[in-house]
């Protein structure tokens, strides 16, 4: 009998769960259900030794949501023009466009195997650690979030540099499958939350960022060839470290989205270089 899709799994710590399947076989309706279920219960899903087409990646994610064919971001490469080498801070893709995307995916093509990782945290989860009071009094304020693309070593300035596009979102999230709260502020790509003073601002986030960042509950992922990850990017953020000097570590990336992702990216959209230029220009002030 044909084995189906989550009859064999094995949790993850401290959150996800390896699921163990071949993709290439395709999905059934029943197990496509499946897989949308252990996504939004899970957040983060493993499938090991997996070869895929990015065709038969989209295909495993459309049980899921809908997907993004035009992204400029196919793959994943210490070379590749977007991203590079360089360290990236905790993230979600998208988070400062007015719909980011639901989930995304990475497929290990060739990496050199244990060597680099990508790091999650479960934002979700951080809500309900919060001491009540913080959380209720999170609860209704709005956070300024700049469009830039994870590489902010720092911090976000209070006052963000002249001419990086922001916009002002919830402090909290409610997931629109699940309806459970996240705390939708990133260290990297918050400036300040509204309402707040400097001083109020900076000592409200830390309280956030210390429930978010928390390595007890922080999950590290360790590349092998093979591996296919998919994760919620709403309720989750990922980072990585730098891999300069890393010659093989290709990731085939695909991107469940219900909006049309490149259509909403400003046009003063920070590139990594210009945040790099206004690293240099904020610490010679």
């Amino acid at each position: 009998m044909p084995q189906e899709l989550g009859s064999d799994t094995c949790p993850i710590k401290p959150f996800g769960l390896e699921v163990r399947f071949d993709l290439s076989r395709g999905l059934s309706p029943e197990d496509g259900a499946t897989l949308r279920d252990l996504f939004y219960k899970h957040k983060l899903l493993l499938f090991r030794g997996q070869s895929l087409t990015r065709e038969e990646q989209f295909g495993v994610l459309e049980h899921i949501g809908p997907v993004d064919r035009a992204s400029s971001l196919d793959y994943v490469a210490p070379d590749d023009p977007v991203l590079g080498s360089r360290h990236l801070a905790f993230h979600s893709d998208m988070h400062f466009a007015p719909f980011p995307a639901e989930g995304v995916s990475l497929l290990a093509l060739d990496v050199e195997e244990e060597t680099t990782y990508t790091a999650f945290v479960d934002a979700a989860a951080a809500y309900r650690r919060l001491p009540e009071a913080v959380a209720q009094r999170i609860d209704g304020l709005k956070s300024v979030r700049a469009a830039t693309p994870g590489v902010y070593e720092d911090e976000l300035p209070y006052d963000l540099p002249e001419g990086m596009h922001s916009m002002e979102r919830d402090a909290v999230m409610y997931h629109p499958e699940t309806g459970e709260p996240i705390v939708y502020v990133a260290r990297c790509s918050t400036s300040r939350l509204v309402g707040l003073d400097r001083e109020d601002s900076s000592t409200l986030l830390h309280r956030l960022y210390d429930a978010i960042y928390d390595e007890a509950h922080m999950l590290k992922h360790w590349w092998r060839n093979g591996d296919l990850l998919i994760w919620d990017n709403l309720a989750l953020q990922h980072a990585r470290p730098n891999i300069e000097g890393i010659t093989r570590r290709k990731l085939q990336r695909a991107t469940i989205a219900t909006h049309d992702q490149a259509a909403q990216i400003p046009a003063s959209y920070i590139s990594p270089v210009d945040v790099e230029n206004w690293q240099v220009q904020e610490g010679a002030r």
